[in-house]
């Protein structure tokens, strides 16, 4: 009985210092970019939403934006190419839907802009 009780200490002390260290390195990466503000533009081409991002480290690769928009009838998302070499500081970036969604599907109700680096969601807003 004593034995098993130790196997399952060592085994809960072994977890919670592997959910640690995977805490602490979503957090350094977490810390590289975050979304500052966005904005829905009604353009005659469709929509268009505008984002406004900062980075801290000097350089800053693979960033990816992912729009998940919310129409009457359907829901989709749409996809920024991956950015590399953005220097430190405040960017702008938008992703255009085209008109045709707009006629085929109606209005864009709400939508959430998540940013990822290098896979990992660092950010996330939801209008």
């Amino acid at each position: 009985m004593v034995k098993i009780l130790c196997s399952y200490k060592k085994v809960l002390i072994a977890v919670v210092i592997i959910s640690a260290f995977f805490i602490c390195l979503q957090d350094c990466i977490a810390g590289t970019a975050s979304i500052k503000g966005t904005m829905k533009a009604n353009l005659m081409s469709g929509y268009v939403i505008l984002i406004n991002y900062e980075t801290y480290d000097k350089w800053t690769d693979g960033l990816i934006f992912k729009v998940y928009c919310k129409f009457n009838e359907g829901e989709f998302t749409f996809t920024s190419s991956c950015m590399n070499n953005v220097e430190r500081g405040w960017h702008k970036t938008q992703i255009a839907i085209s008109d045709v969604m707009k006629k085929r599907y109606g209005s864009l109700r709400e939508y959430e802009v998540e940013l990822y680096k290098n896979g990992v969601l660092v950010d996330k807003r939801k209008y």
